[in-house]
C-alpha cells in the first residue's frame, strides 16, 4: 500500500511540475502577445493619422480649384 501511494505522490508531482512548465510557456506568450497587440494598435493609429492628414490636403486642394 505504501508503494502504491509513493508512486501516485511521485505522479502527482510529476504532473505538478509539467503543469509549472505549461503556466511559465503561456505567461511568457501572453505577454508577447500583449506586445504585439500594442504595436498593431500603435500602426492602426498612426495610419488613420496620416490618412487623415492626407484626406485634409485633398480636400483643402479641392476647395482651392
Amino acid at each position: 500500500m505504501s508503494e502504491q501511494w509513493e508512486t501516485q505522490v511521485n505522479n502527482l508531482q510529476k504532473t505538478l511540475d509539467e503543469i509549472k512548465v505549461d503556466v511559465r510557456e503561456n505567461r511568457q506568450d501572453l505577454i508577447k502577445l500583449k506586445q504585439e497587440m500594442a504595436l498593431g494598435k500603435g500602426a492602426v493609429r498612426t495610419a488613420i493619422f496620416i490618412g487623415s492628414i492626407l484626406g485634409a490636403i485633398y480636400t483643402f486642394f479641392k476647395l482651392m480649384d
